[in-house]
């Protein structure tokens, strides 16, 4: 029996790369592997089959957070030698790594675009940063890493240009998705979504924009702001998912480009497919994104979705299920796109057809084809 261990901190939080976590260790499990989770803080709860190990570390600061767990999951492989080591997170030392946030050295080069080029320099002063780029390189650089794994090709590319890492051992397996468990709530969005404009009491004869995202300049809320207020018309409507710190200046931003009565702020939702029923575009114009998870789940909910260059997700989108904007900085351009999504509402045949798009996508598939990968 192999004995595979996965370094996650916050093992137990509820975002995306938690929830891959637990996916990958179940696969690991289900192929008869042995799993031992290292991580900080509480352990998740209603894992039987799964052995937690944690560490609890300083809330802050960040940068030591992070030493710290490096330094446990370093001393406690030496003692549990592993046959497997999968990181998911910022360690040195791992045989197998899911690289789900991508390069953070393009992570803060993207930051030059919305927030100018002596804050990207700052960064590089600020010692969580320094940190991150250096666990980084010794992560992608170790001669005993067997397998990358990326979630996109633009992260490939971005870590082949930083780091002397063996091309050979990267491959490029993007983020699955919960297609066959989405089935119903596919099929019923045509009902639901009437009832779910006059819950929300939303207008029921427009078009509807759907943004989903936390950290709205980063994910480009500014930009698709102004390129709405260049469409020619005004009969549409946006919804805004996530939440940001700042997001009493968006809501006066929206006011001061008279979109008061078309944009509509929801916060954080634990619930979003009533959003993907009831809306017809995904707008998701991201400045960085190794692959935003919303652009697949929004394809497989039958939505066409509207992205940028930087966002990895957009590697899965066609002419027939969505688009890419030509120059996010330029809002011309990004209300092009927004008028050439106009001509794409959500019909019975486009829905099925942006769905069937990304079947190759579910979870399953994904899943067998990283335990092949790291059990070949």
């Amino acid at each position: 029996m192999k004995h595979v261990v996965l370094l996650k901190s916050r093992a137990a939080n509820f975002g995306g790369l938690e929830k891959s976590a637990g996916r990958i260790a179940s696969a690991f499990v289900e192929k008869g592997a042995k799993v031992t989770i290292l991580t900080t803080g509480d352990a998740p709860k209603n894992t039987p089959s799964i052995a937690f190990h944690a560490i609890k570390t300083s809330s802050w600061p960040s940068f030591l957070r992070m030493e710290q767990f490096d330094r446990f999951t370093k001393s406690w492989l030496k003692e549990h030698p592993a046959d497997l080591v999968f990181g998911m997170d910022r360690n040195r030392e791992q045989t197998h790594i899911r690289a789900g946030n991508g390069v953070h050295d393009a992570f803060l080069q993207s930051r030059e675009l919305t927030e100018g080029k002596w804050k990207r320099i700052s960064c590089l002063f600020n010692p969580m940063h320094r940190k991150i780029l250096e666990l980084e390189r010794h992560a992608f650089e170790h001669p005993e890493l067997k397998k990358l794994f990326t979630n996109s090709h633009m992260v490939r590319r971005q870590i082949l240009e930083r780091y002397k890492t063996d091309p050979a051992k990267i491959e490029v397996i993007h983020n699955g998705v919960e297609w066959r468990e989405m089935q119903i709530d596919f099929a019923n969005w045509t009902v639901m979504k009437q009832e779910t404009l006059k819950r929300f009491h939303l207008p029921t004869d427009v078009f509807h924009f759907l943004f989903i995202g936390s950290g709205y300049l980063r994910k480009g809320l500014h930009q698709l702001l102004a390129g709405l207020a260049r469409l020619p018309t005004r009969d549409f409507h946006l919804s805004v998912i996530g939440k940001d710190n700042k997001m009493a200046e968006y809501i006066a931003k929206v006011k001061e480009l008279g979109l008061a009565n078309r944009v509509r702020f929801f916060g954080p939702q634990s619930d979003i497919r009533p959003f993907y029923q009831f809306a017809d575009v995904l707008a998701i114009p991201s400045f960085y994104d190794p692959f935003a998870n919303v652009t697949v789940e929004a394809l497989a909910m039958g939505l066409f979705v509207i992205s940028s260059r930087y966002n990895g997700g957009s590697e899965i989108l066609t002419s027939e299920n969505g688009l890419i904007i030509e120059d996010l900085m330029k809002s011309e351009s990004v209300s092009s796109a927004l008028q050439e999504g106009l001509k794409h509402p959500k019909t019975t045949a486009s829905a099925q057809a942006s769905r069937d798009s990304v079947k190759h996508l579910d979870f399953s598939l994904q899943m067998n084809a990283f335990m092949q990968a790291c059990l070949e």
